[in-house]
């Protein structure tokens, strides 16, 4: 595999990334614009075999820390794993040097030949994974009525009751980062959870990402927000990418018509199905029975790999990555 750097400009990757099956959002062009502002240098690269012609492509965040390079590739490079495999860490080598730590997050459904080809590559599971490993995928082929029929009937019970408040869900085409941060923080208290988005990182996210983002929101009667949910979508699938609730929401099931609204919304936007964004069935229980009262399907990820030019590197900046938390 000769690697070479892409110089091009955002249409042109983004043209070439949508070729690949296994092109996805977190790849795109726009979400490295957006990484690279909060503190990333997003390096893309292409991968070309016989003919010239592109097998791989992969964008990478990059940052040095502690005289190492720590490179964060979410999604997942494009093409097929026989491709990146062994070629990604020869790149890095070549690249970084010995002091190098590359993480991939492989956002497609699990494959044990795919395992065996990053196990014998030099590719390891990571001790301390960023997150469960699983995720729920909507279908959005089907008619409204036919993905509404696959809802369980407490699911589809909540969202006939949202109907009775006078809720107003509707486009937030001009959507507003404080806000935004105001509704998180709400979530957050009442919850007892983390920081999830800072303001300044919800406003990059809607100075880059723009137009591939769909966001909704969801208003009270006398016109006040409630909640809203945004979506990213790219090759003709959905992304799950921001969701945040007041606690007054939950007593009008605003999530549960904002979800629909939403998926209706991408699916009108071509997209043919819906990644709900992560499982956690036991951490996060609440969370998993509302995506999965959906009638979404179950599935694993191929998920997180790491490779280090050395041990002792791996283990350290792997459990600094899990310690500080890292988005997509």
């Amino acid at each position: 595999m000769n690697w070479r750097d892409f110089n091009g400009d955002a249409k042109a990757w983004d043209g070439t990334l949508a070729d690949f099956a296994a092109g996805n959002f977190y790849q795109s062009h726009a979400w490295g614009e957006y990484r690279g502002e909060m503190g990333w240098q997003p390096l893309r690269v292409v991968g070309t075999g016989e003919g010239a012609n592109v097998a791989t492509m992969a964008q990478m965040l990059v940052r040095r820390q502690f005289g190492a390079a720590i490179v964060w590739v979410p999604g997942g490079p494009a093409g097929d794993f026989r491709h990146w495999a062994a070629a990604l860490p020869d790149l890095l080598r070549s690249r970084f040097g010995m002091a190098a730590y590359c993480r991939v997050n492989v956002l497609r459904e699990h494959q044990p030949a795919a395992e065996s080809l990053l196990t014998a590559a030099g590719w390891r599971r990571p001790r301390a994974r960023l997150g469960t490993g699983l995720s729920l995928e909507l279908d959005l082929r089907p008619t409204a009525a036919e993905r509404m029929a696959l809802a369980s009937g407490n699911w589809r019970h909540n969202l006939r009751r949202s109907g009775k408040y006078g809720l107003a869900v509707e486009p937030w085409s001009n959507p507003d980062a404080a806000q935004m941060a105001a509704v998180y923080r709400e979530m957050e208290d009442y919850k007892g959870l983390a920081q999830q988005h800072s303001e300044q990182a919800l406003r990059s996210m809607l100075e880059h990402l723009g137009a591939s983002v769909t966001i909704l929101r969801c208003l009270d009667a006398k016109g006040n927000l409630l909640a809203f949910r945004a979506a990213g979508i790219f090759g003709g699938r959905a992304w799950d990418l921001l969701a945040a609730a007041t606690p007054a929401a939950r007593k009008v099931y605003a999530s549960h018509a904002l979800l629909w609204a939403l998926t209706e919304a991408c699916r009108e936007q071509g997209a043919l199905t819906y990644d709900l964004g992560g499982a956690d069935p036991v951490a996060n229980k609440g969370v998993f029975d509302f995506k999965r009262g959906t009638g979404a399907r179950l599935f694993e990820y191929t998920g997180e790999w790491e490779w280090a030019g050395m041990p002792l590197l791996g283990r350290a900046v792997g459990l600094l990555m899990k310690h500080r938390g890292m988005a997509a």
